[in-house]
């Protein structure tokens, strides 16, 4: 993990250091997330879409989510 630091101005504004806008493509007008835990802040660009952004999130829980699906659709018409 790398540690960069950026300054709070008088209007609460910071600028994104270039080491982190140039890897992670953030452009002017682009949203960004703040996601607060505890004393920990957590700074990631907004996803275009919230569903592509976590399809395939915990997918070793489900390796073939279209057999468990069958397997539970069969199981209703018992």
């Amino acid at each position: 993990m790398q540690a960069i630091t950026a300054k709070v101005s008088t209007k609460y504004q910071v600028v994104i250091p270039k080491e982190i806008r140039e890897p992670l493509d953030i452009q002017p007008h682009d949203e960004l997330l703040f996601l607060l835990d505890g004393d920990t802040i957590v700074i990631r660009p907004k996803p275009a879409n919230f569903t592509q952004a976590i399809r395939g999130l915990y997918q070793e829980l489900w390796p073939d989510p279209d057999e468990w699906l069958e397997s539970e659709r069969s199981a209703w018409e018992k």
